[in-house]
């Protein structure tokens, strides 16, 4: 029997290779440096989205923070125990729990903020200002494509 031949595949000129390989460096950096205060990688996550936008839902938190509801639930358990995050009733809907961060989320946001701030800044180091502002245009429109082509998925199923 025939084998078939194999597709034409180049690890290291795939996209999204490179991508997770720059996600996967920075999260291991930052875990590193976040060790000493407690905090793991996806409450930083959580702490930047939520100081970012200042309350979500989980829902709206997961998508944003990129972190699988699962996960998500239990990081948020931690957070509030730590005293890090509040739960919110929504006064629009009941049934909607929002998340904001307290007084001292919002402290250990800032605690955490330069130090990440100087690993963003050592992953871009000797690229332009354009060539960042580039990339993230870049993400930006591809995000857009994968969820304009997924919703697009959706509709057709």
């Amino acid at each position: 029997m025939p084998r078939e031949p194999r597709p034409a595949f180049e690890l290291e000129r795939h996209v999204f290779y490179w991508i997770t390989q720059v996600i996967g460096s920075r999260d291991r950096r930052l875990s590193q440096a976040l060790k000493g205060v407690g905090v793991r990688v996806p409450e930083w996550r959580v702490l930047a989205s939520l100081y970012a936008r200042r309350r979500c839902s989980m829902s709206d938190l997961a998508d944003i923070a990129t972190i699988d509801r699962t996960t998500l639930t239990r990081t948020v358990d931690r957070m509030q125990q730590a005293g890090w995050v509040a739960r919110l009733s929504d006064s629009d809907d009941m049934r909607v729990t929002r998340l904001a961060l307290t007084a001292t989320g919002e402290r250990m946001f800032a605690r955490i903020w330069p130090t990440v701030e100087r690993l963003n800044r050592a992953a871009v180091a000797g690229l332009p200002e354009s060539a960042v502002d580039t990339l993230r245009r870049t993400l930006e429109r591809m995000k857009s494509n994968l969820d304009q082509g997924l919703a697009g998925d959706e509709r057709a199923a």
